[in-house]
């Protein structure tokens, strides 16, 4: 029977391996997340929710019975209807049975690649990482509204300033920038069990093809390890010169997933 998990059993769950805990990291850190809404079977079927309005993350495990699949789809149906559910992320063969089992409009999601780096491989470009609190909030607004449509979620003019100024307010965010101009974004939006999550990796478009991202994200991915740590990172799969850049930098794939979104 699907339920609600306590924040024990969140607090305790693991992956199958770490290829699934590394693909699924977001899973983990929602896990968490004092808003997050948590649905399980207990043993081989999770999903996971933070925010109004924001997919869902969904995990089952190898050879989960079909009887747990429709009852998870079943939970879905009221959670849609409840709590403004936006669609689902997870596994292509999951994704897709709930695509057909669920009675809603929908559409489907740009599909990502997880990826994992161990060592990154050194890069040199022109310009200078400068931390986040020393950049223009504005100029950082504008350049995640870029990022934000390239994946269909575009931000309002007006809630731009805003993005930018939380950017700025992480301590592990960095732009890089040539004589004083910001030209390319990244930041590491958590660390779990020695892997740092980054994201926000944007360079602006009229200064693209200089290397200044792969430069920003390299030394980003060159401080963790360093201090014993690895990288990853989720990449639209559907951009292949975004994904050849991570691959040179020293990023191996460890998972793939897709999603669909609810049209309203």
């Amino acid at each position: 029977m699907i339920r609600k998990i306590t924040k024990e059993e969140a607090d305790s769950f693991r992956f199958a391996n770490e290829r699934e805990a590394i693909s699924f990291q977001m899973v983990q850190r929602l896990l968490t997340a004092p808003d997050a809404l948590c649905l399980s079977d207990g043993r081989d079927a999770l999903f996971v929710r933070a925010g109004l309005g924001f997919p869902a993350w969904v995990y089952t495990r190898k050879g989960v019975p079909d009887e747990t699949l429709s009852e998870l789809a079943a939970s879905l149906c009221v959670l849609k209807e409840a709590n403004n559910l936006a669609g689902v992320i997870g596994y292509a063969r999951l994704v897709r049975y709930l695509e057909l089992a669920l009675p809603f409009p929908k559409t489907r999601r740009l599909p990502l690649t997880a990826y994992l780096c161990e060592k990154p491989i050194p890069f040199v470009a022109e310009g200078q990482r400068v931390p986040a609190k020393d950049l223009d909030p504005a100029r950082c607004g504008n350049l995640l509204a870029q990022l934000a449509e390239q994946a269909r979620e575009p931000i309002p003019d007006d809630e731009r300033l805003a993005a930018g100024e939380r950017f700025c307010a992480n301590p592990n965010a960095y732009g890089w920038c040539i004589n004083g101009t910001i030209v390319s974004l990244a930041a590491i939006a958590h660390r779990a069990n020695g892997v740092a999550h980054v994201n926000s990796v944007v360079t602006d478009e009229a200064r693209r093809g200089h290397g200044y991202a792969r430069a920003l994200v390299t030394s980003v991915c060159a401080d963790e390890y360093a201090n014993g740590g690895r990288t990853m990172l989720y990449a639209d799969t559907s951009y292949p010169a975004s994904n050849a850049l991570y691959r040179a930098i020293g990023f191996a794939e460890v998972g793939r997933l897709i999603g669909f979104d609810f049209i309203e």
